[in-house]
């Protein structure tokens, strides 16, 4: 092989070895798009427990469990048990399946537009419009959704509606029944919730 033709190969190789990076890093509003697209296909074709199954490992690897229990808890996290702890972000994610799941049914019948994202405190903002197709006259709704990556994955750490943080919503909540009738009083609360399918 001539010298110059084993440049050309070397220039190749290393081109092609520092663009792999690069051309397989997805975006936050790259990610969003792609999960969006699947969990709504997937909740528009769930019938059976076996559907119910995979749709929830789907929401499973959108999700930020551990964030979403941490950042609602807030101050109180570091007073809980490891057991207490491990309960809460247990009943809190079925919550959030729950919610997210019958978010996905409703904007179903809207046209979502992505507009574009940008660096926020707590992560990536993916910024939504979603407008109504039957219901032409109504004003459309804006979803902000609040990524972060971690260990070359993006998560939802927060969904922003209309302004209003549905973590920050559940914090002042929590908050509200922890002071005034004790951690167990939320959980039972948290569980009952679910169990009426009251997951708002």
């Amino acid at each position: 092989m001539s010298n110059l033709r084993t440049l050309r190969v070397l220039a190749l190789t290393a081109s092609l070895l520092f663009a792999a990076p690069v051309l397989s890093a997805a975006t936050a509003e790259s990610f969003l798009k792609t999960k969006q697209s699947e969990l709504t296909d997937m909740v528009k074709k769930a019938k059976s427990s076996a559907d119910d199954k995979k749709l929830q490992g789907a929401f499973d690897e959108v999700l930020d469990y551990d964030t979403l229990a941490k950042e609602s808890l807030k101050e109180f996290w570091d007073e809980r048990k490891p057991e207490e702890r491990k309960e809460f972000q247990e009943v809190l994610s079925q919550l959030v399946r729950a919610a997210y799941r019958k978010n996905l049914k409703r904007i179903a019948e809207y046209d979502v537009e992505y507009k574009g994202e940008d660096k926020g405190v707590a992560g990536q903002v993916v910024h939504t419009v979603a407008k109504s197709r039957s219901k032409t006259r109504e004003e459309p709704v804006t979803i902000d959704y609040v990524v972060r990556e971690a260990n070359g994955k993006w998560r939802i750490v927060d969904i922003v509606t209309e302004g209003s943080s549905l973590v920050s919503n559940y914090r002042s909540q929590f908050k509200r029944i922890i002071k005034k009738q004790g951690f167990p009083e939320l959980i039972r609360r948290m569980k009952t919730k679910l169990e009426k399918g009251d997951v708002g």
